[in-house]
């Protein structure tokens, strides 16, 4: 795993007895040499190393050369990584690449670089034979020492006459892990000046497609990429790969195919000595029985193509046996998939028996329920999280039948024990009936209890469970969606009062009841007392200012933020929890003028507006968004921890600030956490909406600009429930998230175009 050095160091006497170590060749690791304490470094150009050490020795300068430096890479855990054929190539699934590499080379290598045809096709074969190994970190050994490669360093060559290999961490599979190796994959082909163009070339293409790794990239889009002309593109490509050499590659898989059994050694030899295109036919053509079409046809349909995936569905073959075909033509070739299709496409059809799927569960679950046992199982499975398309799908279908995504539910249902009839009626009370049943239930019961829970402490010189002092109703509203246990029975007063003690606390000694007269309390003891009540205002003046959630005003101010909390939780309806939040994000123009966007007559929603508005009434208004943005999350995932200030206050939570820069985290099933901010607007959502980002923000948002790991949910109408939407928003500094915002006015204040994909799962 080394580099060359194209750099002819300064000599520099060095402290007797050090060694310095000549980077006289391939030397990748010259970062690592300079962290390892006492080994001074002199970087030498690949002819200069024996100038150098000759130089050394005069000096009396004992020197190490880096060519006959023992290098080791491997894994955190100790274990060597080593090239060999079981690594993935890294062209596999990604063919265009060895275009955009050709065309770097002819077209970024330098005025004076030397490039021959054959030169060429030589590196690009060698491009194709790269191996990729992903590592989650890696050390390096040198020369028995122990180092961690610098933290700039995310890629490491392997070289290797059969194998050569790029060692890559750190990096998200995608545009990321490809940037990632510009550096040791221009090492390995002999091309270290080729990474800054190479890198350039892939960040510009990543800026294009976005999230999206393309299949193929027409000529325009390298032009594009490349700074140069669509017909210079073409016309390079063409004289790079050769018509003959492209078409032979596009014939390989789809003959293979065709042939069967027939296809061996000698006929794959023979294709690979065509000279030109009519000797070319002529070797198709001794397989004319097999073929559906006549061979110069074939070839011509061959020449006309861009990918063997276009070849095949031109000839019609058949998705899975094309897939073994080019599995069995090793590098160079990898069968072709399509998992986001297949996710898209598995996704529709669970959405469409949902509500079937839930029934099944919770037929499986109601009599457990009925016995207060764990709902756990339950509750985890309503949310299908882990009903996925078979892995098994990819190489066979380029979208499931639905005969094979029946099946496929069907087990799951099985392997939770539910009956995997999809088609049957149930005999239960629908769900959403049920949940708006025992909230309303809970919505009563929770404010009454909060003066019995007071009277009760008071009189028996008890301490208030701490839940009592924030959003009670808040707080059980949560934990009975979460238990699933309002999914399944039309729950009796003595349940409900079990759920608020689960979730909110019980006083100890106090009776689990809200009859005064069981628990032995007079009208005295109720009576109303000067001070703050739990889950109502503070001590302090209430202030004018109020906002209207739904149809009931409340006062605003820190003091009224559990008041607020309850009562913005009795407004979040199961019409809005069934919001999916998919989104299409419009792109959005540079901002020009004044910088505030958009003409006469376009409809704005303007969240930085708020001067109309008093402090606390912004604050309100945020909280209410972070209430509903709660409730939505929890319904959607099964871990969501707030970490907002407004968790700090209202629960006490004192590892929650604002200053982290997101107000959730939500644990996915992989055991990653994705990070959700939320923006809460009391308008409804516009032909633009705008909202800003605090400093906290913007640094969170910049260090997770790479993947889909940070979040922006964007409630709308927060305050009016029956208007009330929310929409998963990208991080506006993220691939997917640029051209999507812009910024607007003097500070980090965000516009973008949200379109509704789909208002339900």
């Amino acid at each position: 795993m080394v580099s060359r050095g194209n750099a002819l160091g300064t000599f520099v006497p060095q402290a007797e007895n050090v060694p310095l170590h000549v980077c006289d060749e391939q030397a990748p690791l010259k970062e690592a040499l300079v962290e390892l304490a006492g080994h001074p470094v002199l970087v030498a150009g690949p002819d200069s190393g024996d100038a150098v050490v000759e130089l050394a020795d005069r000096h009396g300068i004992r020197t190490l050369r880096t060519s006959t430096t023992d290098v080791q890479v491997r894994h955190r855990d100790g274990e060597p990584i080593t090239p060999g054929r079981d690594a993935d190539t890294l062209v596999a699934g990604r063919e265009w690449l060895v275009t955009v590499v050709a065309l770097a080379v002819e077209l970024k290598s330098g005025a004076f670089a030397r490039r021959s045809e054959r030169g060429v096709r030589a590196l690009l074969e060698r491009l194709r034979t790269v191996r990729l190994v992903r590592a989650d970190e890696v050390e390096v050994v040198v020369s028995g020492v122990l180092t961690a490669p610098p933290p700039t360093t995310r890629a490491l060559p392997l070289p290797d006459p059969d194998h050569p290999t790029v060692v890559v961490w750190r990096g998200e599979e995608g545009w990321d892990e490809l940037q990632a190796c510009t550096s040791a994959l221009a090492q390995l082909l002999d091309r270290p000046a080729l990474q800054d163009a190479l890198e350039l070339i892939l960040v510009k293409l990543e800026r294009h497609f976005g999230a999206h790794d393309p299949e193929h990239i027409d000529d325009r889009t390298l032009a594009m990429a490349l700074d140069t002309t669509e017909a210079k593109v073409a016309e390079i490509r063409r004289n790079l790969t050769g018509d003959v050499h492209d078409t032979v590659r596009l014939l390989r898989p789809a003959l293979c195919c065709l042939l069967g059994p027939a296809w061996d050694e000698d006929a794959a030899r023979a294709l690979g000595r065509a000279a030109g295109e009519d000797e070319l036919v002529r070797i198709v053509d001794g397989h004319a029985a097999a073929l559906p079409v006549p061979a110069a046809d074939l070839v011509a349909l061959a020449r006309s193509c861009t990918t063997p995936a276009e070849l095949r569905d031109e000839l019609g073959l058949d998705f899975r046996r094309f897939n073994e075909a080019l599995a069995t033509l090793g590098p160079g070739y990898a069968p072709y998939s399509h998992p986001d299709l297949h996710e898209q496409t598995f996704g529709d059809f669970v959405r469409t028996h949902a509500g079937t799927l839930v029934d099944r569960l919770r037929e499986r679950h109601t009599e457990a329920a009925r016995e207060g046992g764990d709902l756990s199982v339950y509750a985890a499975a309503r949310r299908l999280h882990d009903l996925l398309p078979d892995p098994a799908w990819l190489p066979r279908f380029v979208t499931p039948p639905e005969e094979e995504m029946r099946v496929r539910v069907q087990d799951w249902l099985r392997a939770h024990g539910a009956d995997d009839d999809l088609d049957r009626p149930t005999e239960l009370p629908p769900v959403d009936l049920l949940r708006e049943r025992n909230t309303a239930a809970l919505d009563s019961l929770v404010p009454a209890l909060s003066p019995l829970v007071s009277a009760w402490c008071r009189r028996h010189g008890a301490a208030v469970p701490h839940g009592w002092l924030g959003a009670p109703l808040l707080e059980a509203r949560t934990f009975l969606d979460g238990s699933g246990l309002g999914d399944l029975l039309e729950l009796t007063e003595e349940r409900l009062l079990d759920t608020v003690r689960s979730a909110v606390g019980w006083p100890t000694g106090m009776p689990l009841t809200a009859d005064a007269g069981l628990l032995g309390l007079t009208p005295a003891d109720l009576a109303p007392r000067p001070g703050p009540a739990p889950g109502t205002a503070g001590s302090r003046a209430a202030g004018p200012a109020t906002i209207t959630i739904g149809e009931k005003e409340i006062a605003v101010g820190r003091d009224h933020f559990s008041a607020i909390a309850d009562l913005a939780s009795r407004t979040v309806d199961e019409a809005f929890l069934a919001q999916s939040g998919k989104v299409r994000l419009d792109p959005v123009a540079p901002a020009t003028g004044s910088g505030r966007g958009g003409g006469s007559g376009t409809s704005r929603v303007v969240v930085a507006r708020l001067h109309q508005v008093s402090e606390d009434q912004r604050s309100a208004i945020g909280l209410v968004g972070e209430v509903a943005a709660r409730a939505w999350l929890q319904r959607h995932y099964t871990e969501v921890r707030w970490r907002s200030g407004y968790a700090a206050v209202i629960n006490g939570d004192r590892e929650a600030s604002d200053g982290l820069g997101y107000d959730f985290e939500v644990v996915l099933r992989s055991t990653t956490t994705r990070l959700y901010e939320v923006k809460a607007l009391s308008e409804r959502a516009g032909e633009r909406v705008e909202f800003e980002l605090g400093p906290s923000e913007v640094e969170a948002a910049r260090s997770h600009a790479r993947g889909g790991r940070y979040r922006i949910l964007l409630v709308t109408s927060a305050l009016d429930p029956e208007h009330r939407q929310v929409f998963d928003l990208p991080n506006p500094f993220s691939a997917a998230g640029r051209e999507r915002f812009r910024i607007v006015g003097k500070g980090l204040r965000y516009q973008c175009r949200p379109q509704p994909n789909s208002l339900r799962p």
